[in-house]
């Protein structure tokens, strides 16, 4: 049974300074995969949306409690609709420039690791002791 102190559906926590920190990282993140993975793509409007989610719920350690909803609904928000016949690395720009106005810290990024590492176990040097 519904309680008066229960939200009503569509109600949203007081967004955070760290919501939208949390929400400039999920449309910087969005924003790369948008201009690398099938960049000449047309973009639906459901599709960004997902990977708003997707990527809101992964950042918030993928729980109901990591604060995915408010994150997700702030980014997507803060980028509006998608136009129609828009392509991802056009639209990507956009989601860059709304990251930006969030907060997100560009030049962080220039130290990340480009090539990703592939765990494997450790080779044994010739003549170690065992």
């Amino acid at each position: 049974m519904a309680q008066i102190t229960d939200r009503g559906p569509g109600v949203t926590q007081d967004v955070t300074g760290e919501h939208e920190s949390k929400a400039a990282q999920v449309l910087a993140q969005v924003a790369g995969l948008l201009a690398t993975e099938q960049p000449e793509a047309v973009l639906d409007g459901i599709d960004f949306a997902v990977l708003v989610g997707a990527k809101a719920y992964e950042l918030g350690g993928r729980s109901c409690h990591g604060g995915g909803p408010s994150i997700s609904r702030l980014a997507l928000n803060r980028v509006g609709d998608v136009p129609a016949g828009v392509t991802r690395v056009e639209f990507a720009v956009r989601v860059a420039q709304a990251a930006a106005a969030l907060g997100y810290d560009w030049t962080a990024d220039e130290n990340r690791r480009v090539i990703p590492t592939i765990p494997a176990p450790r080779r044994e040097e010739p003549g170690a002791a065992q």
